[in-house]
């Protein structure tokens, strides 16, 4: 009588390990990006995208059905783990992002706040440019203003390739009518902070 054949299940496999760890890591990344943003070098970030969201999930698929060509019987379970992640991410990335960006303001709003008191005070300083902003950094939170508008304080997360994010502090009253908008064009975050993120 023959033996029978050993099936090495493939939660027992060393992509098994690969598939979880990826998922956890982009999971994890969307929900701290705007952290990221903050901390990653501008000319990085179109690595890091790459090398996190690009790269790994064709890899990622062609390795799995190569496993489920050696492993039929539980193989399959790789490529239908990967596809059924990633067709589940794609509409929940937004609203983790966005979560994301929540959580970011609000662990730096203690910061912000004493900023834009300060501001408003005249007692925050730095020399201005030539275009008449002053720039400067506290708490690892980048700002810049111009002291003839102390009420309006830009909170740069990140700039760069023409792509720019943070949050804006404008406590000027507005009300957009025909022919005028407010500046504030974005997510409201709190009373008079509004996330932005666009391309110029």
């Amino acid at each position: 009588m023959g033996e029978t054949p050993y099936i090495r299940p493939v939660w027992r496999t060393r992509l098994a390990a690969v598939l979880v760890a990826w998922m956890a890591l982009a999971t994890a990344a969307t929900l701290a990006a705007a952290r990221l943003m903050e901390l990653t070098p501008p000319a990085a970030a179109p690595l890091l995208i790459v090398a996190l969201y690009v790269i790994p999930p064709p890899t990622l698929l062609v390795w799995s059905f190569w496993a489920m060509l050696r492993e039929p019987v539980t193989g399959w379970l790789a490529p239908t783990l990967l596809m059924g992640f990633i067709g589940a991410f794609v509409p929940v990335a937004r609203p983790l992002y966005d979560a994301g960006v929540r959580l970011n303001f609000d662990d730096r709003r203690p910061a912000y706040e004493a900023i834009a008191a300060e501001a408003r005070a005249g007692t925050l300083g730095g020399l201005p440019n030539a275009r008449g902003w002053i720039a400067g950094s506290r708490e690892g939170v980048r700002f810049r203003y111009r002291r003839t508008d102390p009420g309006m304080i830009d909170f740069n997360w990140t700039q760069a390739y023409g792509f720019k994010v943070g949050v804006r502090y404008d406590d000027s009253p507005c009300v957009a009518r025909p022919g005028a908008r407010c500046i504030d064009q974005g997510e409201p975050l709190a009373k008079g902070f509004t996330y932005y993120a666009r391309f110029f």
